[in-house]
């Protein structure tokens, strides 16, 4: 039986650690994907620490650690949820790669509508110091600008992308999660906690993996508006075609692949092993 109130404290707790664990490297993958910013992760690293100093990789914290919190919350939630519907409906093993994966997609759909409007104001602030006239931009100057240009419904710019990135994603996260444990349990049945580690390692890892282009491009939209070279063609497929006839090509929509990939690894990690240590002691 699912227990919604630990479901939403458990999944808002384990979000909550793994955001201060992956947000520094989010602030030079945001910068890394937009279209204003250029140079290696090092390069932008450098001038984060030259300009802005250390704390300008956690400048818009505030909102992404509350959504995270949240986020983690819908999506344990909904997972758990989604596996208890389809067990009703359909004679599929709770364990099977068909439950999991619908399950993780249904919480990704879920989750979309929390994590876009947070995306949305951490993406600007990430991005604001690589221009002069937004240097000085607050999580509140953002949600104001947002909704005196757009209503309260601008807040879900990007909206789309976010739900093509999370239900695809989060079947991968969820079903990779699952089926690692699995493994890993069976060959090293007595390092159980070191086993749930490194299961969202490897889930973290491979989500990030599948479905970064999108969030490229989803990164991309929401802050067209900044410099204006996209605000008038921020759909997916013109985003998409602007990103790929810029110098490099392709290879435009995997810009700061590696240091998400950094990231996922401990975050993910850290996620899963808390949700599953207070699920368990708890």
């Amino acid at each position: 039986m699912v227990d919604p109130t630990k479901e939403i404290v458990y999944g808002a707790a384990a979000g909550c650690l793994g955001k201060i664990i992956e947000f520094p490297f989010d602030t030079v993958k945001v910068r890394l994907q937009s279209a204003h910013g250029a140079g290696s992760t090092v390069n932008v690293i450098s001038h984060i620490l030259a300009n802005e100093g250390i704390f300008a990789f956690y400048k818009g914290l505030k909102a992404p650690l509350a959504g995270a919190c949240l986020e983690s919350a819908v999506l344990f939630s909904a997972y758990e949820y989604a596996h208890l519907f389809l067990r009703l409906l359909t004679n599929w093993p709770a364990s099977s790669m068909m439950s999991v994966c619908c399950s993780g997609a249904f919480s990704g759909f879920a989750a979309s509508f929390v994590l876009t409007p947070v995306e949305l104001i951490k993406c600007n602030l990430q991005v604001a110091n690589l221009l002069q006239r937004t240097r000085h931009e607050s999580y509140t100057s953002i949600l104001t600008q947002i909704i005196k240009k757009n209503g309260v419904a601008g807040l879900w710019l990007g909206l789309s992308s976010t739900l093509m990135r999370e239900m695809a994603g989060t079947a991968v996260w969820f079903a990779s999660y699952e089926k690692s444990l699995i493994a890993f349990n069976k060959w090293w049945p007595e390092q159980k906690n070191t086993n749930s580690l490194m299961s969202g390692a490897t889930a973290g890892f491979l989500f990030n993996l599948s479905v970064y282009p999108v969030d490229t491009i989803k990164s991309n939209i929401q802050t067209a508006h900044i410099s204006g070279r996209l605000a008038s063609e921020s759909s997916f497929k013109n985003v998409f075609n602007f990103l790929v006839s810029r110098p490099g090509g392709i290879a435009n929509l995997y810009n700061g692949l590696g240091i998400t990939l950094m990231r996922s690894i401990p975050a993910n990690a850290v996620i899963f092993y808390t949700y599953e240590y207070l699920k368990t002691h708890y």
